[in-house]
């Protein structure tokens, strides 16, 4: 899942160029919070594009696991045997 890219105001841009961020901007079903990429990726401790698509990938694995997509190992492992 690609993230959405959104242009953002003059005068909250401003105020990221100044300080980087996170900023609050008021929406209509509330609060949200905005920041720099790079600030943001400091602060999660990504130094790299490896490291966030590690950690997209971890997260991605998370929820088909809470969404049920999953196999037993001995039924892939099996599978690929079979295909040999």
């Amino acid at each position: 899942m690609e993230t959405p890219y959104l242009p953002i105001g003059p005068e909250a841009e401003n105020l990221l160029q100044q300080h980087g961020g996170p900023i609050i901007l008021p929406g209509q079903q509330g609060d949200y919070v905005v920041m720099r990429s790079d600030v943001y990726d400091a602060m999660l401790g990504i130094e790299s594009d490896d490291e966030a698509e590690t950690i997209a990938s971890v997260r991605r694995g998370l929820a088909d696991m809470d969404a049920g997509r999953m196999r037993e190992l001995d039924d892939v492992f099996g599978d690929l045997d079979s295909e040999r």
